[in-house]
C-alpha cells in the first residue's frame, strides 16, 4: 500500500547572490540586501511562518498538503490535507559561489523532510549523515516552467505584480513613520522598479530524493490505515520555483510517497483511551 502526499506552498529562503560570498550577512554586491530593520541573511529554506521576515505586500509563507492519494485513488477529506510540510535541521542552499554546484542546482542540505497535523508527525531524512559533495541532493535539473508555476500560484507575469505592489510600497513610503522604515521601503521601491529581476520567476529547479535515513511516525489517532514502512525508501519528488527577489519568496510543488508495513496497525500505535471499557475476558471452552 502505498501513500502520496501532494504539497504546494510559498517558501523563503534570504541568501546572499552572486558576487557575494555564501555567507555575507547583509548583501553587498549581489541583488539581494538585508534591509533596514531586517536581521541578517542566514540562507536558511523556511517552509512555514516561523523564523521568516516578512516584508509588507508579499504573499504569506506556507507550505501545506493539497492532495492525499492511496494506493493512486484520491482521499478527499483525508485528515492530512492541510497538513504542514517542513524541512526540519535548517536546511540550505549548499552551492558556496560554484564551489559545491553551480547556480540553478545547489543541493538542500540536510534534507529531512517532515508533515505534520494535530497529534500526527512523520518525518524521514534523506541520510542521517549527509555527505559532501551533496550529490544526491542536487537537483536533476533546472527548466523553464511558466505554465506549471502560474498555476501553482495564479501568476502569469511577475512583473505586473511587482508594479501593483510598488505602487503600495511607494504609499507606505510617503507615510512611513521613521527613517529606518523609509530605508527599507525606499530600498524595495528600486528593486522593484527594475523589471529585469522579475526574469528569474518562470524557472523551476527539479528534484528528485530518496529518502533512506531513519525516520518517525507518530500516529495515534490511526490517520494512517497501517504503519509507515521504513524498510524501502520514500521518495520527494518536487520543484522550486516562482522565485520572488523582492519578497525573497519562491513556490514550491511536489509529492512524498511513501509505502505502509504489510501488516495491520497494531495496538502499540495508538494511544489508549482513558474512557474505554475494559477488555472483556477470556471466555471459557465449552463443555462438552
Amino acid at each position: 500500500m502505498t501513500v502520496s502526499l501532494g504539497f504546494a506552498g510559498w517558501f523563503q529562503c534570504r541568501l546572499a547572490t552572486d558576487p557575494d560570498p555564501a555567507d555575507e550577512p547583509r548583501g553587498v554586491s549581489g541583488y539581494v540586501h538585508a534591509l533596514a530593520g531586517e536581521p541578517d541573511l542566514d540562507r536558511v529554506l523556511r517552509l512555514h511562518p516561523a523564523g521568516t521576515v516578512p516584508r509588507p505586500f508579499c504573499p504569506p509563507i506556507g507550505v501545506t498538503v493539497r492532495t492525499v492519494r492511496v494506493d493512486g485513488r484520491i482521499e478527499a477529506g483525508h485528515p492530512l490535507l492541510g497538513a504542514a510540510v517542513d524541512l526540519l535541521d535548517t536546511p540550505v542552499f549548499e552551492g558556496r559561489n560554484g564551489i559545491v554546484a553551480d547556480d540553478g542546482f545547489e543541493p538542500i542540505v540536510p534534507f529531512h523532510p517532515q508533515i505534520s497535523a494535530g497529534r500526527f508527525r512523520l518525518r524521514r531524512r534523506h541520510r542521517d549523515r549527509e555527505e559532501f559533495p551533496f550529490d544526491d541532493l542536487q537537483p536533476t535539473g533546472v527548466q523553464p516552467g511558466l505554465t506549471d508555476i502560474a498555476d501553482a500560484t495564479g501568476i502569469t507575469d511577475l512583473a505586473d505584480v511587482w508594479r501593483a505592489r510598488k505602487d503600495q510600497v511607494d504609499e507606505a513610503l510617503g507615510t512611513a513613520p521613521d527613517e529606518t522604515s523609509r530605508t527599507a521601503l525606499a530600498a524595495r521601491s528600486a528593486l522593484l522598479g527594475n523589471a529585469r529581476l522579475a526574469a528569474f520567476f518562470p524557472v523551476r529547479m527539479l528534484y528528485s530524493v530518496a529518502l533512506a535515513g531513519s525516520g518517525e511516525c507518530h500516529d495515534p489517532d490511526g490517520v494512517l490505515p497501517r504503519p509507515a514502512d521504513f524498510d524501502a525508501p520514500w521518495t520527494a519528488d518536487f520543484w522550486l520555483g516562482g522565485w520572488d527577489a523582492d519578497a525573497l519568496s519562491g513556490f514550491v510543488k511536489g509529492m512524498l510517497q511513501f509505502g505502509l508495513a504489510g501488516g495491520a496497525r497494531s495496538r502499540a500505535d495508538a494511544e489508549p483511551d482513558p474512557f474505554a471499557p475494559p477488555p472483556a475476558p477470556p471466555r471459557s471452552p465449552r463443555r462438552p
